[in-house]
């Protein structure tokens, strides 16, 4: 129950993301910096599992992840399952995107729910890559719309109504303005429930707006809690990382 969209700049990109969830799920831990083999990441955690949906490194690197509910398949009942999240945090010191294929491909897919797994790098094309069960699909290259969203609910139908927004606010996809995007992930409509991008439902509402900015000097993640129910938002939390561009041409 997730919305994703960005846009590509030169050496940099803009990514922003909704994340949705049950009410019943645990509250999000804000963004810190934190190090994984000597490669510094920021990411929100998971309350409940300690996993992430979202990460950026000093790199320049972003991997999120979206549920894909449609996807009928389902690991293993009577077997533990491994979360999703933490195949996006295996992917915190990545010094290349072509590195992540490989990667995920070693995470115990097998006992992993469906997803989605979009990766953007100021180097490379977007990479997506989609668990489906039966097998690890992998595409990279431009995106048309920019967008990429999920909902356990009414999934087809959700997906549609989010789109068509996504249209009126962004018209032109191939060129989208960072006001279009911003406001894109800020449309609620309280009648609409979840097919508000913003959404809401009885059980579930958005959580937060996360946006990564990355140009050459520099890594941003702005991250902002948000309670749909309550028509409440928190402050702003900001993490900045300088860009280690070496990092990135010594994989090259």
């Amino acid at each position: 129950m997730c919305t994703v969209t960005w846009r590509v700049c030169h050496r940099g990109y803009d990514l922003f993301f909704n994340r949705d969830e049950l009410n019943s799920r645990a509250a999000e831990i804000a963004p810190s910096v934190d190090e994984s083999t000597g490669v510094r990441f920021i990411a929100p955690r998971d309350g409940d599992h300690g996993g992430t949906w979202l990460l950026t490194n000093e790199c320049g690197i972003t991997v999120c992840l979206l549920n894909d509910y449609a996807n009928p398949w389902r690991p293993d009942p009577t077997k533990s399952r491994f979360s999703r999240g933490h195949i996006v945090l295996a992917m915190a010191d990545v010094r290349a995107a072509s590195e992540i294929p490989s990667r995920t491909e070693a995470e115990p897919l097998a006992h992993t729910a469906p997803f989605m797994l979009l990766a953007l790098s100021p180097e490379d094309d977007p990479l997506l890559l989609h668990w489906h069960g039966a097998g690890l699909s992998c595409r990279e290259g431009r995106i048309s719309p920019p967008i990429l969203t999920s909902s356990s609910f009414a999934t087809a139908d959700v997906v549609a109504a989010r789109l068509g927004h996504f249209a009126r606010f962004v018209p032109r996809p191939e060129q989208p303005q960072l006001a279009e995007l911003a406001a894109f992930h800020r449309q609620h409509d309280p009648a609409a429930g979840a097919f508000s991008v913003a959404m809401l439902r009885p059980d579930a509402a958005t959580r937060s707006f996360t946006r990564v900015s990355v140009d050459r000097q520099s890594v941003t993640l702005t991250y902002e809690p948000v309670g749909c129910r309550r028509g409440e938002r928190a402050s702003q939390i900001i993490r900045v990382l300088a860009r280690h561009t070496e990092r990135v041409s010594a994989m090259t």
